[in-house]
């Protein structure tokens, strides 16, 4: 809990950048163990049903961010990361609104899913949206965390941490796949940075 916290009134440091391990080890497994989180970090994380129902500008809109550096927010939410639909199906709907929505909406994998010292998973998305004049990246990210061995058995949902926020290098049009749209927020506690990590298979 070090990292985390420190004796400030606040009970937690400013700005709040957790890594990897510590968002595994000091929020999510609490949460999985017990269905609470430590009172410090009570007003940084929120409980949602399901982090797709809403796209992300919504949601932020809905709940308090927690502060970053350089005037950077990114919001945290516990969330059921919904298993692959289908038998020998490998991903889980991430189409926002709902598969069968319609409405073009969808978070989209950047890169592999990662290990994280320790145990547990972390993956990364870019929320993208379909219009009439194409594909365009917004520029909201988000990191997925997960404990693998949590739940057993298909279609049983799986409680994820995620974190959501804004990259400060792209552009509101960034076209997918544009360096602008790649890029990773300063406060993101990056699952592909400072530590070493292997694929996860």
């Amino acid at each position: 809990m070090a990292p985390l916290a420190d004796s400030s009134a606040e009970g937690f440091r400013v700005p709040f950048l957790p890594n990897d391990s510590d968002l595994l080890d000091c929020l999510l497994r609490p949460k999985i163990a017990s269905g609470r989180v430590d009172s410090r970090f009570a007003l940084l994380v929120h409980d949602v049903a399901d982090v797709f129902a809403l796209p992300p500008g919504q949601l932020a809109a809905r709940h308090a961010s927690a502060p970053g550096s350089g005037g950077a927010e990114a919001w945290y939410f516990f969330s059921a990361r919904p298993r692959a639909p289908a038998a020998g199906s490998k991903k889980a709907a991430r189409a926002v609104g709902g598969e069968g929505s319609g409405c073009g909406k969808r978070w989209c994998s950047v890169g592999a899913k990662k290990a994280v010292e320790g145990g547990g998973y972390c993956q990364r998305f870019r929320y993208r949206e379909k219009t009439a004049s194409g594909a365009v990246a917004p520029g909201w990210m988000m990191v997925e965390y997960g404990v693998a061995q949590e739940h057993g058995g298909e279609g049983v949902a799986e409680l994820v941490l995620c974190k959501i926020f804004r990259s400060p290098e792209s552009s509101p049009r960034s076209a997918p796949g544009s360096p602008s749209s790649s890029s990773s927020a300063s406060a993101s506690p990056s699952c592909s940075g400072g530590r070493k990590r292997k694929a996860v298979e």
